[in-house]
């Protein structure tokens, strides 16, 4: 009886041992299902905004501008909301918000005051929750308008008058040394 009393006390204390562990363990994996669904939300946004620079541009930017990727059939579109995404019995929801950035010497600066918008980069915020968690997280990365995809210059007949960067097609270029722009009409040279 002592034995059977015994042991009934040592599992019940394993029973209190193992089932938080049990839970954390299940929780980690909705964690990790969450965050590869931002990922993954994050690599298609990127994708997209490679194959026509406009998708990202034309989007309105801030965290009130929730958007998700249909990515059902090709190209993707963009839809206003939050997609949601039902994984064994759990919900998990995501979506995606477009930043502004700016620059300050080229380094992209923390805030919008007295600094360069850039037009050619975007800050994209991928946002993930899974219910009943109720904690959302977010992580970001940088896009990028493709080279090609700026202008193709042709005249720099303007000179080295450009002192930032340009958001339309001109003739100028910023300062430098060793640069030949008037001997051939429409061509820039480095001397060497």
């Amino acid at each position: 009886m002592i034995a059977i009393a015994i042991g009934a006390i040592f599992l019940g204390g394993m029973a209190t041992i193992i089932a938080p562990s049990l839970l954390e363990s299940g929780q980690a994996g909705k964690i990790q299902v969450a965050a590869t669904n931002a990922q993954s939300l994050l690599n298609n946004v990127r994708v997209w905004s490679e194959g026509n620079w406009n998708n990202i541009l034309s989007l309105a930017t801030g965290t009130a501008n929730q958007y998700y990727l249909v990515t059902s059939s090709s190209p993707y579109t963009a839809t206003s909301g939050i997609q949601s995404i039902v994984i064994a019995t759990t919900t998990y929801t995501d979506y995606f918000y477009v930043g502004d950035v700016y620059r300050s010497g080229g380094v992209i600066a923390t805030t919008s005051t007295g600094n360069t918008y850039d037009p050619s980069t975007k800050q994209i915020f991928a946002v993930y929750n899974w219910t009943p968690h109720g904690v959302t997280s977010t992580i970001s990365t940088y896009v990028t308008r493709n080279n090609d995809q700026v202008f193709s210059q042709t005249d720099w007949s303007g000179g080295p008058n450009a002192s930032s960067a340009v958001t339309s097609t001109n003739n100028q270029f910023t300062s430098s040394s060793n640069i030949d722009y008037a001997s051939t009409t429409g061509a820039i040279y480095v001397n060497l």
